[in-house]
């Protein structure tokens, strides 16, 4: 009987085979490799990059003749954006970025040219984001050269319109490099060759630069017209007539959706499959509060800077996520500098653009957006149904347009109402005709 007890006892203090966790590291390799082979980073089942083919039809020879042969080729590969821009939407995009940068890095380190073009599609996709489309990137090596770009592999020069923000662009690209893994390792202001301030940035792994990218304003570059985003306020999605006028409309809208309103997660995705840009419409503490409520969720003086957060992150999941954030009421909020920290802190966590639409009154929207890196923007003007009298609207509807004329760009509230709707449809042909472009908001704020 002894001898059974101590078996059996040996058996207990045995530790068993980590099959478990044998499978979950198998399973997260499988999947870093699929996702990288679907992304074309793996030299073999992926889709092969424009001018891979020989003029009779058949694929080059991938094998280099000699060492300068070799080095073109890896450049080439590292400027080929052929797959096109990596766009940040979500934490799962974070994530797999991630994931796939630290495989580059670990698994195919002496393949840089795959984690140069990896990291030229994300930034690409933040500069994007920041109103810096690919016509404006110019990555041929004389004339970064010309421009004082420094040496890198990947060498880019930027021209921006004068009034552009250096700003707004230093921040985009941190924060794509950053989501790679990467670092920032040099970021000055220097002297541009004609006129005002050109970024200059180098940017890599470790202490590897990949990137060199100077950012220049240029004053023969003009914006190609004033722009206005029009942001619909108070839609519900009971009220169809108004729902649809908004839905199949071709103005680009933002469309600010309150979260504790019945069928929300529906009506976000009605609206983004009809390519309109959806904004939480998140309640803030008023002047006047508790007689004056705004609603479920709302942020409040009295709330830490978690409760905060939570409060965002449950009003985003009721939508499905947004692209960006507006106030409701909040006089008393945005003037509360810890407040707006928690909540400025968490729309640059998640990149949006966060705007002020409370009205008059002190705010330290802009100030404490600036000191910690977040996009804000401040309402410039409301368009409502103007009592129901159509030459009001039209007249209201001018002076907004004057006023965006005056500044370049205009961010408008359009409070749903079937007579503003009516008006924006018969006015936006002439408008775009006089240079007027309608954009999203999250497009308007670099």
């Amino acid at each position: 009987m002894a001898r059974t007890s101590r078996k059996a006892s040996s058996r207990r203090g045995r530790r068993p085979f980590p099959w478990l966790w044998i499978g979950a590291i198998a399973i997260l390799v499988a999947a870093l490799f699929v996702m990288a082979k679907n992304r074309g980073l793996l030299p073999f089942g992926s889709e092969r990059a424009p001018g891979s083919e020989s003029a009779s039809g058949k694929p080059r020879d991938s094998r280099p003749a000699g060492g300068a042969a070799r080095a073109g080729n890896r450049d080439e590969s590292a400027n080929a954006d052929f797959l096109g821009p990596i766009k940040v939407a979500s934490d799962w995009d974070r994530v797999r970025l991630r994931a796939e940068s630290e495989f580059l890095r670990i698994f195919r380190g002496s393949d840089r040219a795959a984690l140069h073009r990896l990291t030229s599609r994300t930034l690409r996709g933040a500069l994007e984001e920041a109103g810096i489309g690919r016509e404006r990137i110019d990555e041929r090596p004389g004339t970064a050269a010309a421009a004082g770009v420094g040496r890198a592999p990947v060498q880019w020069h930027i021209a921006v319109p004068p009034r552009a923000s250096l700003f707004r662009i230093n921040d985009a690209v941190t924060q794509a490099i950053l989501v790679l893994g990467g670092n920032v390792q040099r970021g000055v202001e220097k002297p541009a060759r004609e006129a005002g301030t050109a970024l200059d940035l180098r940017l890599g792994y470790g202490d590897r630069v990949t990137h060199a990218i100077l950012v220049e304003p240029d004053p023969n570059l003009a914006d190609v017209a004033t722009r206005i985003a029009l942001v619909v306020t108070d839609l519900d999605r009971e009220s169809e007539d108004l729902f649809d006028k908004v839905r199949s409309s071709g103005i680009p809208y933002t469309v600010a959706l309150r979260p504790d309103q019945k069928y929300a997660s529906r009506a976000a995705k009605e609206l983004r499959r009809s390519n309109h840009e959806v904004f939480l419409s998140l309640g803030m503490e008023p002047k006047g509060y508790p007689k004056v409520d705004p609603g479920k969720d709302a942020i409040l003086l009295d709330l830490s800077q978690v409760e905060i957060e939570e409060r965002i992150s449950r009003s985003l999941d009721a939508l499905g996520g947004s692209s960006g954030i507006i106030s409701r009421m909040g006089s008393a909020a945005v003037n509360d500098a810890d407040v707006m920290r928690a909540v400025l802190g968490e729309s640059k966590r998640r990149g949006l653009l966060f705007i002020d639409a409370h009205g008059g009154g002190p705010s330290v929207v802009e100030e404490t957006g600036e000191v910690i890196g977040a996009r804000t923007a401040i309402l410039g003007g409301t368009l409502d149904g103007g009592g129901g009298s159509p030459t009001a609207v039209k007249t209201r509807l001018k002076q907004l347009v004057a006023t965006a004329q005056q500044r370049g760009a205009l961010l408008i509230a359009v409070k749903a109402h079937g007579l503003a709707f009516q008006i924006l449809e018969q006015e936006r042909e002439r408008l775009e005709g006089q240079g007027i472009e309608f954009v999203h908001a999250s497009k308007l704020v670099m």
